[in-house]
């Protein structure tokens, strides 16, 4: 940044002055290891910025070295490439699971998305997760299946088997879609699936299909070789490219016949694309023809210059088939910046409401607005510099401009001046310099109109995402993409236990926050600092940021996971029995307050039921939503069902002898849901008749507030930590049965109250079978048959569970499906790369929280156990391990033997 050569500038000037009809916002977006960065490369290549025969190895985008070293990309980074008169503003993202934020950032400020998939490996798990993002964000899709070079290399493929291949592919991708469609719309919006199917589907003949090898710079739309060949059969363009990926054959007299694959014959595509293609590997790949390959290349106007064959072979299918212009006019057929958001879905997917202040704004995308938007979706640290990577949605931003943070917002209307103007100027920020973001380097830019990605630095902190010109209160956006909780955990403290380097680690940790938004940053009461991340990779990126921003002597403890716990049916005793030993009592101060209650467990379909709900859980505890509330209503009519489902008959609990009618009235009931960390559980009040009852559905509370909130306190802490080890609880219903009071008692026990109520639940749990519930991940392991065995042992050694076991066809490899305790899979791919030396590969994402069937307590007690395990039951129990090192770590006692007085008789006798 310390020179501008005439180059920038003019490339400054036309960013600047493009009209958003010719700004095409595009991030690429694939499994890990499936070729994003490659594609990047050769795209930037076309303009310049790196040498043609660099492209597809010097990774361009990746600019950190953790990304060089490990070959993956960790981060989004941006690059504007202009192909006049359009610009294409690229995001390359990550594809490992563990930076699923990076991508949502990367799918946040983009309109188009290139999916890239391996021809070979195919669909993969994050595959799957990143369309369905890009669906969820109204994007137009592009796919490129690339490496289709492994198809005769690799697995030596005729064109009849690659042809199947490829097209099996398409159909899988499609199918994909549809599934994606049909689950985020309802059954009575089956017109808008339909609608956009057909706007989104793969198809070859639409365009939106490019079959690529990135890594050699090639790639190619069925309109390349519809070009090539149509005037050679005098067959029409359009109808030629159609016909090209169908089942049909070129007959007698250059003739379109169809239904090849009856017939027996090569279809089109055979033909016409896959037959060269095929010729030109076979000349430079199988025979090392020199001589024979620049001879083709002369027949057709190519030129090659090199003179060793795999460096000719780049130079011959980059000339003749250029992976840029096939990108490039894919991605023209899409979206521009202008029309991205006049479709009333892809703004409701970014507003959520028509009833948004700044609908119309965002929705004309007009440089000459009055009002300027902007939408900042990460913050980037450049040599020290904090910079916002950020759209412009509306108007046209110049440096100095001042705008206002809108995330804060509190008035009911959009107003032009701030009537608080100490509000005002807290929120407000000037603009200090702008930038056209080019990977790791950043040209400036004095003016940025509308539908613009670009980097921005500010006076102040970024304090919030949305920024606009004017104060427009209740105007911040909010994107509504999901994703994952971060759950690994580690506590981090500076070499030096000074107030000074705590002070400086406290700050880095903030910042840190800032520029990676999937981190999480907990201080404890005794000022211990707690960093949460999506993984261990995740993990060891975050350490290697802090060393970046100065803290480079850090203590980082193990890493910690989280646990739930919960209770579990107890079927070996009778009903009568649970009926009478499960209900557990409590007097205060001789019968002035007296309790009855009981615990019961909930299956699990309820417990995944009120998981998802989660959103609208939080809403009723905090009285958002009540009464009539169409939300509210769904979410109260869905667990009426599953409840009158599932409850009655449920065998060793309370429920099992309810019936229906029963089963709805104690669900009308619930007076409360769990906390944030443990909202799947509920507490029923079964104490007054109906109508007297106060539940959650209609927010009354028709008791005294003082009584309401000792038992929802009570509740709430013990949900919070359950009786094991002090972990957040699941699957678990309250039933209050009996709750009465004497004349005397007022507000004064209040503490009293809620203690009690907390104690008798706690006592209640303890009468059922408690368990552990660990956070799992799914594994998937790819890998040859002659090391199967080795990575079966690293997976038991794990104690993972092999769920399923297939063989890919086209690649030959074992794909192994599995699911692991996140806790055993620290270290994990270090081990399955030692242990197969290399020949196996895995890919691992949140799964479910799964249940430890292991009884923590478990002592053996008849005659067979104490013979198979002695008396004290010497066999590893986990789930007790488990429990130990949580306790141990938490503080809390332990039936641990120490040893008091480590002595041994002396022995006299001395050896001779």
């Amino acid at each position: 940044m310390s020179s501008i050569s005439e180059s920038d500038i003019n490339l400054a000037k036309a960013f600047s002055e493009t009209k958003p009809e010719n700004i095409r916002n595009v991030c690429i977006i694939a499994h890990v290891d499936h070729g994003k960065t490659s594609l990047c490369d050769a795209l930037i290549s076309s303009n310049g910025i790196i040498s043609s025969r660099m492209a597809g190895k010097l990774r361009y985008m990746d600019s950190r070295s953790d990304e060089q070293t490990r070959g993956i990309t960790m981060k989004s980074s941006g690059i504007s490439l202009y192909y006049n008169p359009v610009f294409v503003n690229l995001i390359d993202s990550p594809g490992h699971v563990d930076f699923g934020s990076e991508v949502i950032s990367a799918i946040d400020i983009a309109d188009i998305s290139i999916l890239v998939i391996d021809v070979v490996e195919g669909i993969c798990s994050q595959t799957e997760t990143v369309l369905r993002q890009a669906i969820k964000c109204r994007h137009d899709v592009i796919l490129v299946i690339n490496k289709i070079d492994r198809l005769i290399i690799e697995l030596g493929m005729d064109v009849s088997e690659a042809y199947k291949h490829m097209r099996k592919l398409v159909e899988h991708a499609n199918s994909c879609l549809s599934q994606i469609l049909q689950g985020y719309l309802l059954d009575d919006e089956w017109i808008k699936i339909d609608d956009e199917e057909a706007r989104i589907h793969f198809d070859p003949a639409k365009g939106n299909v490019i079959f690529a090898s990135a890594v050699y710079g090639f790639g190619f739309g069925l309109e390349d070789f519809a070009l090539l060949w149509h005037e050679k059969l005098k067959i029409g363009k359009d109808e030629l490219k159609t016909a090209l990926f169908s089942d049909s054959y070129i007959g007698n007299g250059g003739k379109i016949m169809p239904d090849a694959e009856v017939k027996g014959k090569n279809t089109v595509f055979e033909t016409l694309v896959l037959t060269p293609l095929w010729e030109v590997y076979k000349c430079a790949f199988k025979d090392a023809d020199l001589p024979k390959l620049q001879k083709m290349g002369e027949k057709m106007g190519i030129t090659t210059k090199s003179k060793r064959v795999p460096e000719a072979f780049e130079e011959f299918m980059k000339q003749w088939m250029p992976l840029t212009k096939a990108c490039v006019r894919a991605v023209y057929r899409c979206s521009s910046a202008k029309v991205a958001y006049q479709n009333e879905d892809a703004l409701k997917s970014l507003l959520q409401s028509e009833e948004h202040p700044l609908w119309e704004d965002i929705k004309g995308a007009n440089e000459d607005s009055v009002r300027s938007v902007l939408i900042i979706v990460k913050v980037l640290n450049y040599n020290g510099r904090k910079i916002g990577m950020c759209r412009v949605l509306s108007g046209r931003v110049n440096i100095g401009d001042e705008l206002f943070n809108l995330d804060g917002g509190a008035v009911k209307e959009i107003v032009s001046e701030c009537e608080d103007s100490d509000e005002k100027d807290e929120s407000k920020s000037k603009i200090e310099d702008m930038f056209i973001m080019m990977g790791k380097e950043l040209i400036p830019v004095s003016s940025v109109g509308a539908g613009q990605i670009c980097g921005i630095a500010l006076e102040k902190d970024f304090v919030g995402r949305t920024l606009c010109s004017d104060y427009v209160v209740n105007g911040g956006i909010t994107f509504n993409v999901s994703h994952v909780e971060p759950l690994v955990r580690v506590s981090v403290f500076p070499a030096c236990a000074d107030t000074e380097s705590f002070d400086e680690l406290r700050a880095a940790l903030k910042l840190l926050t800032v520029l990676d938004s999937s981190v999480r940053v907990f201080e404890a009461d005794n000022g211990e600092l707690t960093l949460i991340t999506a993984g261990e990779v995740h993990l060891q990126k975050c350490i290697e940021d802090l060393k970046d921003l100065g803290q480079k002597s850090l203590t980082v403890s193990e890493p910690v996971v989280p646990f739930m716990e919960t209770i579990i049916p107890e079927v070996s005793i009778s009903y009568l029995k649970i009926v009478l030993n499960h209900l557990t009592e409590c007097n205060i101060k001789i019968d002035l307050v007296k309790i009855k209650l009981r615990a019961v467990p909930l299956p699990d379909e309820i417990v995944a039921f009120l998981h998802k709900n989660g959103n609208v859980i939080k809403k009723i505890r905090s009285k958002e939503i009540s009464g009539e509330n169409g939300k509210l209503v769904k979410f109260r009519t869905e667990l009426r069902a599953i409840a009158a489902k599932l409850l009655p008959g449920m065998k060793g609990t309370w429920w099992m002898k309810k019936n229906e009618v029963e089963v709805l009235k104690m669900i009308d009931k619930i007076w409360s849901f769990g906390p944030s960390k443990a909202k799947a559980n509920f507490m029923v009040n079964n104490v007054y008749k109906d109508e007297e009852s106060f539940s959650v559905w209609d927010g009354s509370n028709k008791r005294a507030q003082w009584v309401d909130q000792a038992f929802l306190s009570g509740f709430d802490v013990c949900m919070s930590g359950g009786p094991l080890c002090d972990e957040p609880l699941q699957g678990v219903a309250i039933i209050i049965e009996e709750f009465s009071m004497a004349e005397g008692a007022d507000s004064t026990i209040l503490s009293q109250l809620m203690s009690a109520v907390k104690g008798t639940i706690n006592a209640a749990l303890k009468k059922l079978p408690l368990r552990l519930v660990a956070a799992t991940y799914k594994c998937t392991v790819q890998a040859s048959s002659s090391v199967l065995g080795k990575v079966h042992t690293v997976l038991s050694q794990r104690r993972a569970k092999t769920l399923n076991e297939d063989i890919n066809q086209a690649n030959g490899l074992f794909e192994i499906e599995s699911v692991m305790p996140i806790i055993e899979s620290f270290g994990f791919v270090d081990d399955l790369r030692k242990s197969t030396s290399g020949n196996a590969t895995a890919q691992m994402e949140f799964s479910h929280w799964q249940l430890i069937s292991e009884d923590p307590f478990w002592l053996p007690t008849t005659e067979e156990e104490i013979e198979h395990f002695g008396e004290k039951g010497d066999s590893v129990n986990q789930a007790k391990l488990y429990m130990d090192a949580i306790r141990r770590r938490k503080g809390l006692l332990t039936d641990d033997m120490i040893v008091v007085n480590a002595e041994k008789q002396r022995n006299l006798s001395r050896n001779k």
